[in-house]
């Protein structure tokens, strides 16, 4: 990650948008709070001031690089676990880095694949899930984490990878130190950001005292740096017998209090990658099953599945010979799974980032989760009307955390 500034993230309270669903006439009333719902990415980002006075968590962006398994083998020599956050086209690269990171104790987290602005990304859920499907055998314990580049972060992009079922992953996590490069009156550094030094060619020893002046200053919190370049490998070098010398002790960064209760609250702490479906909502009778690929899923009973389905799959129908059966709102289970396809979303429909959710024109298709089919009854007179558990609702917003 390469910080254009240090980045501080806006708290914002709970603010949830109206659902549109197909015929619904009823206006959309306040939500009530929903302060105790389990949260897997966040609004706030993640810190390090949790951490026991005189310990710090060593953290490198960006990589692997091409000397990230030379940097792995010393770290492991110095019997320090540091935590490595992957970018997916430098994964690409060096994949023998991915394995010697991991047999050296490292925690490999996620830093996306193409190093985007999260919050103008087109596609974050991409950009998750690409790095995500390089890394994630080599994750250890299941703590999954993610950090935006340049710490770019807000409460809508966080909602947006919830709602895709990426919900094993906490994050983002910020730094304490190591966030930016500031001169004092003589010239040196009261603080770096070893990206910085380097491109106003500071020396290492430079580089290295803004970075232990910094530490000094806060006493604890989690540091970044970029193993991509070979003169931070260089310092961290220097770095680490002099953070030991000074009585500095280390620690992986999901050992830092703030990340260790975000881990513990996940909806999904699975270690596979797979959606929570415990999260999705279907009529009785009906369990979320996954189909297709990257956690795609329909309600199905033992003989059915639940609709309304997209008029591209009602087209196929049709032309497979269902007639006028192929605009029920129940097909039976095969014929849906078979016309489904094998994308995150059935055939006809895409994935609208800004909806976290698949589109067809005007409808979005679910199966939709607990948490909005309760905020879609909420809004209804008639709470034992059936529109909520329905797969297609009217194209609208979709509830945001913030």
């Amino acid at each position: 990650m390469i910080p254009l500034k240090k980045f501080v993230p806006r708290k914002s309270s709970l603010v949830l948008s109206c659902l549109s669903v197909g015929l619904l006439v009823a206006a959309c009333g306040k939500s009530s709070s929903t302060s105790s719902q389990v949260q897997d990415f966040s609004g706030p980002q993640l810190y390090g001031n949790g951490l026991a006075d005189g310990t710090v968590a060593l953290t490198f962006d960006d990589g692997p690089g091409p000397r990230t398994a030379e940097l792995s083998r010393y770290l492991k020599a110095q019997g320090i676990r540091a935590t490595f956050f992957i970018q997916g086209s430098s994964a690409a690269r060096y994949p023998d880095a991915l394995e010697q990171l991991a047999a050296d104790g490292h925690l490999l987290a996620n830093h996306s694949y193409t190093h985007p602005h999260m919050t103008s990304s087109a596609d974050p859920v991409t950009e998750v899930r690409r790095t995500d499907d390089l890394i994630k055998k080599y994750v250890s314990d299941g703590h999954f984490l993610f950090r935006a580049p340049y710490g770019d972060w807000n409460a809508r992009v966080a909602q947006i990878l919830n709602s895709a079922g990426l919900t094993k992953y906490v994050g983002s996590v910020f730094w304490d130190i190591g966030g930016d490069r500031v001169t004092r009156g003589d010239g040196s550094l009261s603080s770096a950001a070893d990206w910085a030094c380097w491109s106003y060619q500071d020396s290492v020893e430079q580089c290295l005292e803004g970075y232990m002046r910094e530490t000094r200053e806060l006493g604890k919190g989690i540091v970044l740096m970029h193993d991509i370049h070979s003169s931070t490998v260089d310092m961290v070098k220097l770095m680490v017998p002099q953070l030991k010398k000074e009585g500095f002790k280390f620690a992986r960064a999901d050992e830092a209090p703030s990340i260790v209760a975000a881990l513990a609250r996940r909806s999904d702490s699975s270690k596979d990658g797979m959606i929570s479906l415990e999260q999705l909502s279907c009529p009785v009778g009906f369990v979320a099953t996954r189909v297709g690929q990257d956690g795609a899923a329909l309600c199905l009973s033992e003989t059915e599945a639940q609709g309304p389905f997209t008029q591209a799959m009602q087209d196929a129908c049709m032309e497979k010979g269902g007639g006028d059966a192929c605009k029920n709102s129940r097909w039976s289970r095969g014929l849906a799974v078979w016309l489904h396809g094998k994308g995150r979303c059935p055939i006809g429909a895409t994935f609208d980032a800004d909806l976290a959710a698949c589109v067809e024109g005007n409808n979005v298709f679910g199966p939709f989760s607990k948490e909005q089919v309760k905020h879609c009854k909420a809004s209804l007179a008639d709470t034992s009307s059936p529109v909520c558990e329905s797969n297609r609702w009217g194209k609208g917003f979709l509830a945001q955390v913030n």
